[in-house]
């Protein structure tokens, strides 16, 4: 269970990076934004609510 939020940080942390890359070459402000909102909501609101969940599934096992 505890794989899901390591894969939903790993993903936000990708598009993280790819906004930072999109910033750099400054071709599409509005990608950069779409990109860094993406990869944030997966990193802390995400991966979050999936490990909360996971932690909450242990408990009832």
């Amino acid at each position: 269970m505890f794989l899901l939020p390591m894969i939903a940080i790993t993903m936000g942390l990708y598009l993280v990076t790819l906004g930072l890359w999109e910033l750099r070459t400054g071709m599409d402000r509005s990608r950069f934004i779409t990109y860094m909102f993406s990869g944030l909501f997966l990193i802390f609101v995400v991966a979050g609510i999936l490990a909360f969940g996971s932690s909450l599934f242990s408990v009832y096992m």
